[in-house]
């Protein structure tokens, strides 16, 4: 059943791939437009059609387009959410969802005075902020030509990342896990380095990260790359991570805020204050799962005096789960005959 469900996808995309350009502009729009990016998950859309697309067999011609009409529809939809905050700046508050996540505004208004222009550059790939930027920009009266060259740019950026990776890594997949299997411990070194940077305390780093673990571990276990060596080493990145901000946590106990660069989240250390008060050593266990603040909860258990030993044991259980939920997509699928 899901094979032929699977196969009648391909098929579809081979029989109308003409609709490829128009919807990469619409997905894209709706990823950057302030309201519908709280909700619309269109970075994920993007990166499943494109690979769709590669594997129903269409010719790369098709790429350049999509990549122009992503492009487009990103920097379009985050002019039009700049220009809501420049025209009702005084009634955003009041509507959804900001009115329904009073933090919304604030987290954005802290990343956009911390790094101005670069906000907006960086806005498209920060999924906590996205939907706000351009509105706080417009709130701000940003002047109009360096943010439409900083968002023009990075929407571009986005746009090529989000419709070429996906597409080449299925075009090229055979050559791909070749590469793979004759560098398996360097794969695997790959993503100990990512799930390190997963575990530390950079909400920036949170969905790329997660987005390339998954990715990641879906194409070493696809290529037939060992998924004990796997979970191994995305275990002990995680726990790499964890410890490296259990000991800055220790090292900074008046100031733990500000350990790593670009650590803008402003509840970070009293929400994992919070939850460890709640919790304790389990809540370094289950934090994991909790999004971009996940990481400020080793930091905390530093700066709180948490016994290493406690902290040691808690940490690897999280990170084994962790990479556990990150091979485990692919090795469903294995079971399921794919």
């Amino acid at each position: 059943m899901l094979q032929q469900f699977v196969e009648s996808i391909t098929a579809m995309m081979r029989e109308h791939q003409s609709w490829a350009v128009p919807i990469a502009f619409l997905v894209a729009f709706g990823e950057s437009l302030c309201f519908a990016s709280i909700v619309w998950p269109g970075w994920a859309i993007l990166v499943g059609f494109s690979g769709a697309l590669a594997a129903s067999g269409v010719s790369p011609s098709v790429l350049m387009p999509m990549v122009i009409a992503a492009g487009l529809g990103g920097a379009i939809g985050y002019a039009v959410s700049y220009w809501i905050g420049l025209y009702f700046k005084d009634s955003i508050p009041s509507v959804w969802p900001f009115k329904n996540d009073p933090t919304l505004i604030p987290r954005g208004e802290q990343f956009f005075s911390r790094y101005g222009a670069w906000s907006v550059f960086l806005g498209h790939f920060v999924g906590p902020v996205r939907a706000v930027i351009p509105v706080i920009a417009g709130m701000f009266r940003m002047p109009q030509v360096p943010f439409q060259i900083a968002n023009t740019i990075s929407a571009f950026i986005w746009a090529a990342w989000a419709v070429l990776a996906p597409f080449w890594g299925i075009y090229y997949k055979d050559t791909i896990f070749s590469v793979i299997l004759g560098h398996e411990h360097v794969a695997a070194l790959g993503m100990f380095v990512l799930a390190a940077l997963h575990a530390v305390p950079i909400p920036i780093l949170f969905w790329p990260t997660v987005l390339l673990l998954l990715a990641g571990s879906f194409l070493y276990l696809s290529a037939g790359g060992n998924a004990l060596l796997l979970l191994a080493a995305g275990t002990a990145g995680v726990f790499a991570g964890d410890l490296a901000g259990y000991l800055l946590g220790r090292k900074r106990k008046e100031d733990p805020h500000a350990v790593w660069p670009f650590s803008w989240y402003p509840d970070g250390i009293p929400a994992a204050r919070a939850y460890l008060a709640r919790w304790g050593a389990s809540g370094i266990v289950s934090s994991k799962f909790l999004g971009p603040g996940r990481a400020y909860v080793p930091v905390v258990a530093g700066a709180n005096g948490m016994p290493v030993v406690t902290f040691v044991l808690a940490s690897l259980v999280s990170a084994f789960l962790i990479a556990g939920v990150c091979i485990a997509p692919r090795l469903l699928l294995g079971l399921l005959g794919f």
